[in-house]
């Protein structure tokens, strides 16, 4: 076995600890590494972290995901990059266990990237009129996707990707679902939110259509879409593979 592999694993060993040595805790975070924007070559602490967090950055911000190629990839980490953010990577199944429940690190909160509300000092009142701009859209859109998501909302994540898909602060997270259905134990479905990019054209394009026609078949069919890419760029399972491959070659068809 590699030395790289060994550390790897005495690594995932002490973060066990994280869940199950409450008394040790602090100590155990002071020494736990983790990938992370950085450096793709090496790990950080959570000390160094905090050591190179900009001036009004008030979050450690972290990232789980099935690999580190995954999640660098991920539309979800696209605002974060441009605002020079540092994301720690996390890909260890037992991550998904001890980040909530611990929450801080020295007073200094985890925020997940990919659950709840992302506030990266964006212009509210920009915020504002676009929300109203675009808010019968959304209602629209919410209702169309009802079956598959529970909300979709504007998003302040995004930088170049049309969509993404999160969850609320508390819900559970893809990742954790998969491990519990590995181990054989039943995980409540859990509908997920859809967020938009108003400034990428195929939105705002959505959206001046939908002003302009109303509610069309076409336009339902172009939202179906738009959750499927946002599937798709986060690892997902599409709910009907063959529907979008079918949904995607019409639109396609009829662009030449």
């Amino acid at each position: 076995m590699g030395v790289s592999r060994v550390m790897r694993q005495l690594g995932r060993a002490v973060k066990e600890g994280l869940v199950e040595d409450f008394d040790n805790r602090e100590a155990l975070l002071e020494i736990c590494s983790f990938d992370s924007t950085q450096d793709p070559d090496k790990p950080t602490t959570l000390r160094d972290y905090l050591g190179r967090m900009p001036d009004g950055q008030a979050h450690i911000y972290v990232a789980t995901g099935d690999s580190r190629t995954q999640v660098q990839n991920s539309p979800h980490i696209e605002a974060f990059r441009a605002k020079g953010y540092e994301v720690l990577i996390l890909t260890d199944p037992v991550d998904e266990m001890w980040i909530d429940s611990i929450g801080e690190f020295d007073g200094t909160p985890f925020q997940s990237i990919t659950k709840g509300e992302i506030d990266l000092d964006t212009d509210k009142t920009q915020n504002a009129e676009t929300e109203q701009e675009f808010a019968a859209l959304l209602a629209w859109m919410t209702e169309t996707l009802s079956d598959n998501v529970k909300q979709v909302r504007l998003s302040n994540r995004l930088t170049t990707s049309p969509a993404c898909i999160v969850g609320d602060a508390y819900d559970m997270t893809p990742q954790l679902e998969k491990m519990y259905k590995a181990m054989g134990q039943a995980a409540p479905p859990v509908k997920r939110i859809l967020e938009l990019n108003p400034t990428h054209p195929l939105v705002s394009g959505l959206q001046a259509a939908h002003t302009e026609r109303g509610a069309t078949p076409e336009l339902a069919e172009l939202a179906e879409v738009l959750h499927g890419i946002a599937l798709l760029a986060e690892g997902g399972e599409l709910p009907s593979p063959a529907r979008f491959l079918s949904l995607v070659t019409e639109r396609l068809r009829k662009t030449l």
